[in-house]
């Protein structure tokens, strides 16, 4: 049985590399930047006129402003579902074949089976186990007794993948 707190730092960091949303983010980085030469594209005639615009690093400012903008609604994005995944304790009932994670301000606990593990990632502050579509199981290194443990743990889990 492990016992932790889910805080926003480790809500984030599986924020930082979920699959779901990592995709998505990319291309949205991708499309800013085309929308950065449009907008340059569509400026080029209004810096000839005022002096000082027409130089490589204005051009610079204005192709990163799409950028900067898509990245900074990316981070609020991140942040505020970090913010709502965090802030419970957890008990995570680890048995051979399955988990059942109770977490404060859920009903019912979740029961997560060894044949519906889809993907496990260890990192070295976290292990993120990904059930069916939307279920992530966040372990904190924190939640285990030695690092031992930890190896344990994800050699047991990553073998039950399937």
């Amino acid at each position: 049985m492990l016992e932790y707190t889910l805080d926003a730092g480790d809500a984030l960091a599986w924020e930082r590399v979920s699959p779901a949303y990592r995709k998505r983010d990319r291309l949205a980085l991708a499309a800013s930047l085309f929308a950065g030469f449009g907008l340059l594209k569509m400026l080029s005639g209004q810096f000839e006129t005022v002096p000082g615009l027409h130089s490589l690093p204005a051009a610079f400012v204005v192709m990163g402003l799409p950028l900067l903008m898509v990245g900074l609604f990316q981070y609020r994005d991140r942040r505020q579902r970090a913010k709502a995944r965090a802030g419970g304790d957890i008990r995570l009932e680890v048995w051979p074949e399955r988990m059942i994670e109770h977490c404060t301000g859920r009903r019912e606990p979740l029961v997560l089976g060894g044949r519906s593990l889809r993907a496990l990632r260890e990192t070295r502050d976290h292990v993120f186990l990904t059930f069916g579509r939307e279920d992530v199981v966040i372990l904190p290194a924190r939640a285990f007794a030695t690092p031992a443990a930890k190896a344990e743990f994800v050699t047991h889990w990553r073998a039950k993948i399937g």
